[in-house]
């Protein structure tokens, strides 16, 4: 199948078909310039980093299913996935209340601010105390915060009954929901929790690394000595892991089952 994608001059044996991951590599820039494009037109709530895994998502989808046949070059139709997956992804997120994607942003700020002021990771009192909250009050913030990240795990609108709940729509203000409703919201937190647990040692760390210590892609990959687009490729891995585990779980799957998805 690779072999009908354009092999860099760079490559060793030009003979060779290039794996997946020396693609996603090779292209990770193109991923990188139609975000920073399509930035430009988009709100400042916008994650430059949530956009580039999905951009990742885009050009695996190409490299998958590329035919010269039906397109001029590689490059042109992978741009054309990558700029596909991404609005798809904005359409879902405009879903959600504008007051919660705010809470992340202004999570991801505050833990940016204080890493730049302290010269390391804040703990959580520090944050909270930058905040202005409890630590209960800073608690309840995070789970909520932290939770919107996870609406990519919902089921997409192919595969989900017009009467089915998203995830995002079952994440409320605590003062709005009826107290069956916030057990049942806070047991889904759980069974997220759980299903993080299970994932790959790699996979695990940049999961919590990224959504639960709030650090970039880019960190990341400093810390484990590898390029952006590596990470950006597991995190998309492990995202796509979770997914289908948690649609499992709302389907009512046994343990061995869940096992068999992660």
């Amino acid at each position: 199948m690779y072999a009908d994608h354009p092999i860099s001059d760079s490559s060793d044996n030009q003979n060779a078909q290039p794996t997946r991951d020396e693609l996603i590599e090779e292209y990770y820039p193109l991923v990188r310039a139609v975000v920073n494009g399509m930035l430009a037109h988009l709100p400042s709530c916008a994650d430059a980093d949530e956009l580039h895994s999905v951009g990742v998502t885009g050009l695996v989808a190409a490299i998958d299913r590329y035919e010269p046949k039906h397109a001029k070059t590689f490059k042109s139709y992978a741009g054309t996935r990558i700029r596909g997956a991404i609005l798809d992804e904005l359409r879902r997120m405009d879903a959600l209340p504008r007051t919660r994607r705010a809470k992340v942003r202004q999570l991801r700020q505050t833990v940016d601010k204080l890493e730049q002021t302290l010269g390391r990771a804040p703990n959580d009192s520090e944050i909270a105390k930058e905040l202005k909250l409890s630590a209960k009050q800073y608690d309840r913030f995070r789970v909520n915060a932290e939770t919107i990240h996870f609406v990519s795990l919902d089921q997409s609108h192919a595969t989900k009954r017009d009467d089915e709940p998203n995830l995002h729509e079952t994440i409320a203000d605590e003062r709005d929901e009826p107290v069956f409703q916030r057990l049942e919201r806070n047991e889904m937190i759980g069974e997220v929790a759980e299903l993080i647990n299970q994932l790959p040692e790699r996979q695990r760390s940049i999961i919590i690394q990224y959504y639960y210590e709030g650090k970039r892609l880019s960190d990341i990959a400093e810390v484990y000595g590898v390029t952006e687009a590596r990470i950006c490729q597991i995190h998309t891995q492990a995202v796509a892991k979770l997914r289908r585990s948690f649609q499992k779980v709302s389907a009512g799957a046994t343990p061995s089952e869940l096992a068999e998805s992660i």
